[in-house]
């Protein structure tokens, strides 16, 4: 094929991408990986078509068809349908008013403060995230739970 039809394909796909990807929020974005996947592997089944490569069109096939699977469970996992993942973020008003702002005060303490707190306290609920995780906290949280029972805190 002439060069220009190779550059128009190029194009056309990435704009096609960049148009998949653009309203597409973070928790989504495993879902288009898998939905591309799947792209490129129906783009080598019809690759191994032209070519007359029987290989070629059987991985395509399991590419494509195991990346539509998985987009498809994805999407169920997340009770959302692939058109709504795919195009959820399009034409969505983005409007906050005073109701979305927090509410109350925020009072600054230091850790001698918070110890304070923690000691008093009749019950205290530790919730574990990846902060926890990525910082190591873990065993110096296992040793304040240690101290707050020893302390009579449940």
């Amino acid at each position: 094929p002439p060069p220009v039809l190779l550059a128009a394909a190029g194009l056309v796909s990435g704009v096609l991408g960049a148009h998949l990807t653009a309203s597409v929020g973070g928790a989504d974005m495993p879902v288009i990986i898998t939905l591309l996947n799947s792209y490129s592997g129906f783009a080598l089944v019809a690759e191994g078509f032209t070519l007359r490569n029987e290989l070629l069109t059987a991985v395509g096939a399991l590419i494509g068809s195991s990346g539509a699977i998985l987009s498809y469970i994805m999407c169920e996992a997340m009770n959302r349908s692939l058109s709504n993942v795919i195009f959820g973020g399009y034409a969505t008003p983005t409007t906050s008013s005073q109701a979305d702002l927090p509410r109350g005060q925020h009072t600054e303490i230091k850790p001698e403060g918070a110890a304070k707190l923690l000691v008093a306290a009749k019950n205290v609920l530790i919730v574990p995230g990846f902060g926890m995780a990525t910082s190591n906290a873990q065993h110096a949280v296992a040793e304040l739970v240690t101290q707050l029972s020893s302390s009579g805190v449940q």
